[in-house]
């Protein structure tokens, strides 16, 4: 049996994922490729345009694409495609994406945040399922953040709305990759929580041997293994993370009333280190009935999230019913 579906495109930094998603949300084929954001800005066009249409000659078994979503990220004007800067394809300096994207595959292409695109998908088909009022934050390499309100993404003038990962936490606190200092980002993020380990750590040594992968990365995961246990000063850095996520949530809880947070990302999957001192931040900050009435949870679908919540986007610019 054939059925239509929709392309949703994740680029990531180090991964291209490009899935068949069924109109009710369902991934119906998924392939992966490197993502080669270093290459020059066309090139990395490109090799979307090379992704999607392998994907399409792959999935043509399963139906007709009826709509094509490209998730990308950095700030983007959603309106004219246009990719002001990619912190994983530096090339990418107020980029036409979606023209070259157009030009080259003869159809039209929705680009969305990527942040946004995670959002969507955990809205459609995870945590946030069947939620009016929600604030999600992927925390990663850096922090991601988007906002549904009465059940509508919020895309502000041109679609930079929702910048939640830099909302200042700490006035003249660590710099941020964004170029301001004290952002959440600067603590909660994989890159913030390397920053906090480079300002306490004495040896080089000690962070090699216990954060690192075996590539010599810094590495959340092995911070994670590490706090889980027992190391002292792993604990101490997701403590410092978890009461800065905790002063943000506060906030977000105070300005926009929402039912639920989701918390996503490498970096979310160490929540649980991090709860107790960002539940004390927000019971002291926030008002008590509106922490009473907001649920804060872990994001659902992982990996995934991106290419659906792509392809969402792309079904709701072209008004079909899902």
């Amino acid at each position: 049996m054939t059925r239509d579906f929709v392309i949703g495109v994740d680029m990531g930094g180090t991964n291209l994922r490009c899935a068949a998603v069924s109109r009710a949300g369902k991934i119906l084929l998924m392939q992966t490729r490197p993502a080669n954001a270093s290459d020059s800005a066309a090139s990395v066009a490109d090799n979307i345009v090379a992704g999607v249409l392998s994907l399409e000659n792959s999935a043509r078994r399963l139906g007709k694409t009826v709509g094509i979503g490209v998730a990308v990220p950095g700030p983007l004007n959603v309106s004219t495609g246009i990719v002001y800067a990619a912190p994983h394809v530096k090339a990418w300096r107020s980029f036409p994406l979606r023209r070259k994207l157009e030009s080259a595959l003869g159809r039209r292409v929705i680009i969305e945040n990527d942040a946004n695109a995670w959002a969507l998908g955990e809205f459609w088909r995870g945590a946030a399922r069947g939620r009016r009022h929600v604030v999600l934050l992927t925390l990663g390499t850096g922090v991601g953040g988007a906002l549904i309100v009465d059940g509508r993404l919020v895309h502000g003038r041109t679609g930079m709305a929702a910048e939640l990962g830099h909302v200042t936490v700490e006035p003249n606190g660590m710099p941020c990759d964004c170029g301001a200092s004290g952002c959440l980002e600067a603590y909660a993020s994989a890159s913030g929580m390397r920053g906090l380990l480079a300002k306490e750590s004495k040896s080089r040594r000690t962070l090699r041997s216990r954060y690192l992968d075996r590539q010599g990365n810094f590495s959340v995961r092995q911070m994670t293994a590490a706090a889980r246990a027992g190391d002292a000063r792993a604990r101490r850095i997701f403590a410092i993370a978890g009461r800065y996520l905790g002063i943000a949530i506060a906030s977000f809880i105070n300005i926009f009333n929402p039912e639920m947070i989701v918390i996503g990302g490498g970096v979310g999957g160490a929540l649980r280190l991090m709860r107790s001192e960002m539940m004390r931040e927000v019971r002291a900050r926030a008002f008590k009935d509106a922490v009473a009435q907001t649920r804060i949870v872990r994001a659902a679908l992982g990996g995934g999230a991106g290419v659906i919540g792509a392809a969402k986007a792309a079904l709701d610019a072209i008004e079909i019913k899902v």
